[in-house]
């Protein structure tokens, strides 16, 4: 990450924190920047079972403000690979994944590290860091 992007993140993450929004603790937790987000995880579904699906989560840009997506191309979940992530980036401490068709699911980081997908959006689904 260049030097400017990342006196960015931590001035939004700054920013967060005076407007008094709850997700600047993730944050100042480190999940506002990209690398500590960046890596390998395993697509699990409702009651954390393992759909045998993995994406990678890229440090590189994919355009203004989003960063890549990749599907390992094994994965077998019909409705992961319909959705067939892209892109992500982060917006007020939580992830948003984007799809090739370019809608959003929206995640929000546990204690535990998994990012779970919020409830309103549909069906469980979550991301575990491998």
């Amino acid at each position: 990450m260049s030097k400017f992007s990342e006196a960015a993140v931590l001035a939004a993450g700054l920013w967060l924190a005076v407007a008094g929004f709850s997700s600047a603790p993730a944050f100042a937790a480190g999940a506002g920047r990209s690398g500590a987000v960046a890596g390998r995880y395993a697509i699990l579904r409702a009651d954390d079972k393992d759909t045998g699906c993995m994406l990678t989560l890229y440090e590189r840009a994919r355009g203004a403000g989003e960063f890549r997506a990749q599907l390992a191309p094994a994965c077998r979940d019909q409705g992961v690979v319909i959705f067939d992530p892209v892109g992500w980036s982060l917006e007020r401490g939580r992830l948003a994944l984007t799809a090739r068709k370019g809608h959003q699911a929206h995640f929000e980081q546990q204690a535990d590290g998994v990012w779970r997908r919020d409830a309103k959006e549909g069906k469980a689904l979550a991301l575990k860091r491998l």
